[in-house]
């Protein structure tokens, strides 16, 4: 394979000259397959882990959850550093590579837990892992590598939301055969391999390239102080309470029911699944004009599968449930790369979606804490969901309203 040089540019980054478009491709496919093994591993799998430490452990799921919640905060906290050391350093190799190592020693230390305490550190550990690791900067290198980045995004987005269909069962599985203990240790070595080493392997810089897109005017413009921003951080928000506080209860709330662990989490991984169907078919032809809209309607579908979820009981209402939740939910992490880079171009693209990315990780720590906070003083699932729906639709239309294009400023 020829060698592509690389040469310091002026704002301290590096630029690859004459970069092949073959490489791009290559880092897609890369971060495709190593965001299935993390997200499933450090964010999606811990509600599976719940009911066998609550009765091993006697530990409450809301104290439990609390500490999944911290690590959620610690994670938003980071976006804006990690956002900033990207668009200085270009290359997301060590970040990525350093963030899964860790997640694997943290894992290690959780199949040893016995005190609430370690389990609390080992979460805020776990909370700098995922910053480093998961879509924040797949995000800022498949924008980097792409002028036209909605199929990069959707590869992207597509195949690592195979990540519930994959670990939930999994991990339910391996606890069912050898206890949450040992299965732990199992997915710490499939971490190992399954992302830590290909991102300390096969990561590579990304070129600077001065596209007409990349809006040099957002340079100079705080996002703190730009109205479609702050219409992106109320919209994906209220939609971000909503699915993170869905996603941990849904299986508890299923057992309540009364269908067993290992089909609860399945039904849930199955939400992945159709996710991905919606995440093809609005991504795949949506473009700056409509994708406002789009997300909107993909963001209210999802509010009515909560509905649906409510009011219907039993395999039907849960079909249905899966088939609008799934489609909303789907469409979330690519549609807000899409409009974050639409916006704001790609020179400053970390910058800004780390920003953007705090106040939702803020929102994704707040949605299970405060639903186990309503739980905990009696509020039924019914009510708590009704809520959820409603705040869901309150994102949906908030993304419909018009904003100013920083080129009109």
């Amino acid at each position: 394979m020829r060698q592509v040089p690389i040469r310091p540019s002026a704002s301290g980054g590096r630029v690859i000259m004459g970069a092949p478009r073959l490489s791009g491709w290559a880092q897609v496919v890369t971060l495709s397959l190593t965001e299935i093994t993390s997200w499933g591993i450090l964010y999606h799998m811990f509600p599976v882990f719940l009911g066998p430490m609550e009765r091993d452990l006697h530990w409450s799921q809301a104290s439990m959850s609390g500490a999944y919640s911290m690590a959620l905060l610690i994670s938003g906290l980071m976006a804006i550093p990690v956002g900033r050391w990207l668009d200085r350093t270009r290359s997301p190799r060590a970040l990525m590579a350093a963030g899964s190592f860790l997640g694997v020693a943290a894992l290690l230390v959780w199949a040893n837990v016995t005190s609430l305490p370690v389990f609390f550190a080992l979460w805020a550990v776990l909370g700098v892992a995922m910053a480093a690791s998961l879509y924040e900067p797949a995000f800022v290198t498949v924008a980097a590598w792409f002028m036209q980045r909605e199929r990069a995004l959707t590869v992207l987005t597509t195949v690592s939301g195979l990540a519930t269909v994959i670990y939930l069962p999994v991990a339910a599985l391996l606890i069912e055969q050898s206890g949450w203990r040992t299965a732990l240790l199992l997915l710490a070595a499939i971490l190992l391999v399954g992302a830590a080493l290909p991102h300390a392997i096969a990561l590579r810089p990304y070129p600077v390239v001065p596209h007409p897109e990349s809006r040099p005017v957002a340079a100079t413009i705080s996002p703190w102080c730009v109205w479609g921003f702050w219409q992106l951080v109320v919209g994906f928000t209220l939609v971000q309470i909503a699915v993170s506080a869905l996603m941990v209860y849904l299986i508890p709330y299923l057992g309540q029911q009364g269908m067993p662990a290992t089909q609860a989490a399945t039904a849930s991984g199955l939400i992945g699944l159709v996710a991905l169907v919606g995440r093809v078919i609005a991504t795949w032809r949506s473009t700056p004009q409509t994708r406002a809209v789009m997300t909107g309607v993909f963001f209210l579908a999802l509010a009515l599968g909560i509905v649906v979820l409510t009011l219907i009981h039993g395999l039907v209402g849960l079909a249905l449930f899966i088939a609008l939740f799934g489609a909303g939910f789907g469409i979330y992490s690519p549609a807000r790369a899409g409009l974050v880079a639409d916006r704001f171009g790609t020179l400053v693209f970390g910058r800004v979606n780390g920003r953007l990315a705090l106040v939702i990780t803020l929102a994704r720590a707040a949605g299970p804490a405060g639903t186990g906070l309503l739980l905990l003083r009696g509020a039924s699932y019914s009510a708590v969901f009704w809520l959820l729906a409603l705040l869901a639709a309150l994102g949906a239309g908030f993304l419909w309203l018009p904003y100013t294009d920083l080129q009109q400023m």
